[in-house]
Order: C-alpha cells, then sequence, then structure tokens
C-alpha cells in the first residue's frame, strides 16, 4: 500500500501545483514545473495496481497446487514452487499469506522442511522473542536458542526446521 500512498503524494502535489497557478501564487516555482508530476503518479498507481494483480495470480495458481494435492500430505517447497513456476521464495511468502487469511491450513515438518498440508500449527511464541531486521546479511545464528530467530515460535527439542515459517534451524 506503500506505492498508493506515494502515488497519492505526487498526485497531490501536481493538483497543488495547479491550483497554486490558479490564484497566482508561486511556492519554490510549483506553479510552473508541479503540474510534470502527474505523470509519475500515474505511473505510480499503475504499478500498484500490478503488483496487486500479480500477488492474486500468484495466490491462485498456489492454491490450485495445494488442491491438486488434495490439501493434503507432506511436499517440498521447491516441487511447489517448480509446479507454479514462482520461485520458493516468493511462494513461502504466498502460503504465509494464504494461512494468515485461513485459506489453506498447514506446517512445516520440523525434522525434513516439507510442507505439511491440511495441519495446523499452533504459533507459540517466547516471551523474550525480537523480531529480526527486514534486510539480513547472512542468516541469523539460533546456537543456545529454544526459539526460531525468524518468527519466535517456540522449538521442539531436535528440531532442524521451524514448524511455523520453515525456516531452517
Amino acid at each position: 500500500m506503500s506505492t498508493f500512498g506515494t502515488g497519492l503524494v505526487f498526485l497531490f502535489v501536481a493538483i497543488m501545483s495547479l491550483v497554486f497557478r490558479a490564484i497566482n501564487f508561486d511556492l519554490i516555482g510549483l506553479s510552473s514545473w508541479g503540474y510534470w508530476l502527474f505523470i509519475p503518479a500515474f505511473f505510480i498507481t499503475i504499478g500498484g495496481f500490478t503488483q496487486i494483480n500479480t500477488n492474486i495470480q500468484f495466490q491462485k495458481a498456489v492454491r490450485v497446487a495445494i488442491l491438486d494435492r488434495g490439501n493434503q500430505g507432506a511436499h517440498k517447497l521447491e516441487d511447489i514452487a517448480l509446479e507454479v513456476g514462482i520461485k520458493p521464495k516468493v511462494v513461502l511468502r504466498v502460503l504465509i499469506d494464504l494461512r494468515q487469511k485461513g485459506v489453506i491450513s498447514y506446517r512445516f515438518n520440523s525434522e525434513t522442511g516439507e510442507i505439511i498440508l491440511g495441519e495446523n500449527v499452533v504459533y507459540a511464541p517466547v516471551d523474550n522473542y525480537v523480531a529480526p531486521p527486514k534486510n539480513l546479511a547472512e542468516p541469523l545464528s539460533t546456537e543456545g536458542k529454544s526459539y526460531c530467530v525468524y518468527c519466535g515460535q517456540q522449538l521442539r527439542q531436535g528440531s532442524l526446521f521451524c514448524e511455523n515459517c520453515g525456516s531452517k534451524i
């Protein structure tokens, strides 16, 4: 939604430039150049709608792949990604979004990292969890922690993967 916010700011400034021009008021020369901001406002807004459409298509493709599997069984994320033609990271984000919306239910096998369809995961966060920054240069260390450093899920003893987000421990 920040895309639309940016488009609205450009649109607002462009409209203000026209208002300033109509009342013969000039603020940092806005009345002479601000109307050009209609062009980026248009393309930013089109880009936002395009991204929404792409997200809908990705969700539809992943839902179909899940339904083709009967919404049950253990499956590798890479296999689903290959089938729908989307990168595994993107499929993971789509899966998480669909689970949060209640469209599908699944959990990750804590030993193999496979997706187990039709099973719910009970999110059990730990008290001392602090969310990591969005952009990481390298994977976070999980040494000595009994929870997933990426989502805060309490881990079972001997887990190799997080049941909630599928991160490798």
